[in-house]
């Protein structure tokens, strides 16, 4: 049996750690800019080694700026756990180094190649929005790993989606997609239907006092077997819950064979086939 591959996906609000209520983002915006304890980095670090986490994505993750003291919180979270390999993905720096902003990926797996994909969309002002792909030797398979976190408005939304899913069509090898999509309305998730990859089903996870919707995500392609999944409702170091997804991926070999086989069946068929004509000739 091949080992099984375990993976979080976490929105980590830069470890500003509004995790009570909507009053929060009042009593705490301040969070947002200047430095603050990073007491949650520390609680993230400690999910992943009781979960024996093997991937772990981010979005909201801060690569170093003034309100973290100029550390990195990818590589804190490389230092304490056995993910030891690590790329950050920016994708907003405000004014003077206040704040990096960006998506994040650290894995026990050596990453082959990292891209940061700006997608397209509607919106003239504001936050740009990108697609994170990390391409991973895992276990000797090459499995591309996608993150983003998508705009809060609609129709930035769907063009990005469009843009999303015309990328993991692009791909053949296994994909594992995460993320912190902002919607729950099917209808703009439609679009991912038109790719090959699976929806994992959780509950909600957002807010993370008194979770009412689903806005984060796991999809996988066909070469993953689901072993489990869950929202790890014990971690509220966020705004977002985080989740836990554990996958098997089936063996290449096995599949091979499969497709031998049915490729010599065929040429059995025919072989008859090719017999019987040669009987009724006679």
């Amino acid at each position: 049996m091949s080992k099984s591959i375990k993976l979080v996906s976490f929105n980590i609000e830069y470890c500003a750690s509004i995790n009570r209520g909507y009053w929060q983002y009042l009593t705490r915006l301040w969070r947002y800019i200047l430095p603050h304890e990073t007491e949650a980095i520390y609680d993230i670090a400690d999910i992943i080694n009781e979960n024996n986490i093997d991937i772990a994505t981010f979005m909201e993750m801060d690569g170093g700026s003034y309100r973290t003291r100029h550390n990195n919180y990818m590589s804190l979270l490389s230092y304490m756990t056995d993910l030891k390999e690590n790329v950050f993905y920016p994708v907003r720096h405000m004014w003077w180094g206040l704040t990096n902003q960006g998506n994040g990926i650290a894995t026990r797996f050596d990453v082959l190649n990292a891209e940061n994909i700006r997608l397209e969309t509607n919106r003239i002002f504001g936050e740009n929005r990108y697609l994170s792909v990390s391409k991973l030797n895992v276990n000797e398979r090459i499995v591309y790993v996608l993150t983003t976190q998508l705009a809060l408005g609609h129709k930035s939304r769907v063009k990005e989606l469009q843009h999303v899913a015309n990328i993991i069509n692009s791909i053949n090898e296994p994909i594992l997609f995460t993320g912190d999509l902002n919607t729950q309305n099917e209808k703009e998730l439609e679009i991912l239907k038109n790719t090959r990859l699976k929806r994992i089903e959780t509950t909600d996870t957002f807010p993370s006092w008194k979770p009412k919707r689903r806005i984060d995500y796991i999809f996988h392609s066909p070469e993953f077997e689901v072993v489990e999944s869950y929202v790890l409702d014990s971690l509220k170091s966020s705004d977002h819950l985080p989740l836990v997804a554990e996958f098997k991926l089936i063996n290449e070999f096995k599949i091979q064979i499969s497709r031998k086989k049915v490729v010599k069946r065929r040429i059995i068929k025919k072989r008859k086939s090719k017999k019987s004509k040669r009987k009724n000739n006679k």
